[in-house]
């Protein structure tokens, strides 16, 4: 499979789109719209917006605000830096002090430049006073017990 560079993708973006489909495209994302709702405003694939929106930047049709690319960089200064302190201080400090606050840093900063996102689901049970003893200064692990989950495909209709 021969590399296409970035810039070959972007000329192609939304090509094989109907032309009013691809105006639709535009137009939401001039409005304000989110990648993720102009996606499914249009029916089409996030990551043909994206292209699309890359290609009207580089065209000059549409500029990314000032303010989103600031606060995108401020965001990833503060995970940097949290994530350094976390790597530092992680011995000697309750883990759910410094954790959220970074993960959401970095969840913001994935948003703000409309990076592809995977969902990653565990199925715990864990009990409210578990979780109580958890962030104790001195807390023990929390035993996790296997729970076999039920595959619907091996139900049988009533």
């Amino acid at each position: 499979m021969d590399y296409q560079s970035q810039n070959d993708n972007l000329a192609k973006a939304g090509k094989s789109l109907p032309k009013t489909t691809t105006r639709v495209i535009e137009n939401l994302l001039k409005e304000g719209k989110t990648c993720e709702e102009t996606a499914k405003l249009a029916e089409v694939r996030k990551q043909t917006v994206v292209d699309i929106r890359k290609q009207m930047e580089q065209e000059g049709k549409m500029e990314l605000g000032s303010w989103k690319r600031e606060v995108s960089s401020l965001l990833g200064e503060f995970a940097l830096k949290g994530a350094k302190r976390l790597v530092d201080e992680i011995d000697t400090m309750p883990i759910g002090q410094v954790t959220m606050a970074v993960a959401i840093a970095v969840d913001k900063v994935s948003q703000l430049t409309d990076a592809p996102t995977v969902k990653i689901e565990a199925r715990l049970k864990i009990s409210q006073d578990d979780l109580n003893r958890a962030f104790l200064a001195n807390a023990k692990p929390i035993e996790i017990i296997d729970v076999p989950q039920k595959n619907p495909l091996d139900e049988s209709p009533k």
